[in-house]
């Protein structure tokens, strides 16, 4: 699909990065590793952050709230609810949707969908395409154009309103951004040292020692002697005795994985992927310098300074075109949250407490947010406040007194 999107060009490619783009190589970098979005999957720590990131988003429900002079009200029967909790298409969930959608803006920069409409303009239904199939153009109406090749390369013309865009950090408004390329140097490095760990445990035998001998071997001995050494190789065949003979002797020079801080470099190559997609470490199955203590910390963290962003984002996307331009002012599209900082059941249950007596919430409510029945009166609110309110006014009239 690349190669057909390249030639179906009507400008010839003179950037280096784009003709590599169009070839699917990928960019190249000062460790001689070329860095691409699928090359970049294959380093352990972007494929978990890249995971992590998208999973979380898609898991979130999200909800359509109509405001109101008291607040918002959800709507419920709402098109969009139909859409992003239940199916987006006849072939998709509305998990794995979010979740493509995510992976492509995380990997690529830009997250595209076409939406189609039912007979009274209303979105019916959202299409993944994928980024690399897509061309975006300002027109000279101001707006956005966009142009899809699918994979007989057929090209498909479709206006601003017909596609959900989502973009990461443009420079331009028009395109977003790569974080897979914008660092692609870092990522580039981890797949060398990544690479390099790999050839050492294949060839099993590195250049750990030398073999000393008074004389000198004939060559049919160093055929022998080459042919021998090829049994030690392979993880496999490490820390097998080695048989000399013929005066032959083992000197250990004592060069290690440790020594040379390769184990290091990996390490540090996690928190340049954590810093990269702004997630911690912890995140990345790298529990290091982690505690109980700290993770709880770690987990309001990711909501609100790796998730926070990215569901405003999504949001404003999401209402921008499937929210009419009349109903945009008193719609809201948000993502539940809720759940991302779930609590121990004891710290739940004071919370309850604390709701309850002061008439925030009722226990129904409470029983609601534990996925239990109601029950009959527990639609009340409790009074108390007011009764302590009360009490401390006539206190308080009684000293003046």
């Amino acid at each position: 699909m690349n190669l057909l999107k390249m030639f179906k060009r009507s400008e010839p490619v003179t950037d280096t990065y784009e003709l590599l783009k169009s070839l699917g190589i990928g960019s190249p970098t000062a460790s001689g590793k070329h860095v691409n979005s699928e090359v970049a999957q294959t380093l352990p720590a972007v494929y978990c952050a890249v995971s992590t990131i998208a999973e979380s988003v898609a898991s979130l429900p999200i909800h359509v709230y109509r405001r109101t002079d008291e607040g918002k009200q959800r709507q419920g029967r709402h098109h969009v609810e139909r859409l992003l909790n239940q199916a987006p298409n006849a072939y998709q969930t509305a998990y794995d949707f979010k979740m493509g959608l995510l992976r492509s803006v995380l990997l690529r920069g830009n997250g595209y969908a076409y939406i189609t409409f039912d007979g009274t303009g209303k979105p019916s239904a959202l299409h993944l395409l994928h980024p690399e199939s897509i061309q975006v153009e300002l027109l000279s109406t101001g707006r956005l154009g966009y142009k899809h090749t699918n994979a007989k390369g057929k090209q498909f013309k479709y206006l601003q309103d017909e596609i959900l865009h989502i973009r990461y950090h443009s420079d331009d408004g028009i395109l977003g951004k790569s974080p897979i390329q914008v660092c692609r140097e870092s990522i580039g490095l981890g797949l060398a040292q990544q690479e390099h760990g790999a050839s050492q445990f294949k060839n099993g035998m590195r250049v750990s020692g030398v073999l000393e001998t008074d004389g000198k071997l004939t060559d049919d001995q160093f055929k022998a002697l080459s042919e021998m050494f090829d049994k030690y190789k392979g993880s496999a065949n490490s820390n097998k005795p080695l048989l000399l003979e013929g005066g032959l002797k083992w000197n250990q020079i004592g060069l290690a994985n440790n020594d040379a801080q390769w184990l290091e470099s990996r390490l540090f190559t996690i928190s340049d992927v954590a810093r990269m997609f702004k997630i911690s470490p912890i995140f990345l199955m790298d529990y290091t310098n982690s505690t109980y203590s700290n993770f709880s910390e770690a987990s309001r963290a990711f909501l609100t300074q790796t998730l926070r962003p990215w569901l405003s984002n999504i949001q404003e996307g999401l209402a921008s075109r499937l929210i009419s331009d009349s109903n945009r002012a008193n719609t809201i599209i948000e993502f539940e949250t809720k759940d991302l900082l779930r609590a121990t059941a004891e710290d739940r249950f004071s919370v309850y407490d604390i709701a309850i007596r002061n008439g925030v919430m009722n226990p129904n409510e409470c029983r609601a947010a534990e996925n239990m029945p109601p029950r009959e009166g527990g639609e009340q609110y409790s009074q108390s406040w007011m009764q302590q309110d009360q009490a401390q006014t006539e206190s308080t009239e009684q000293e003046t007194d």
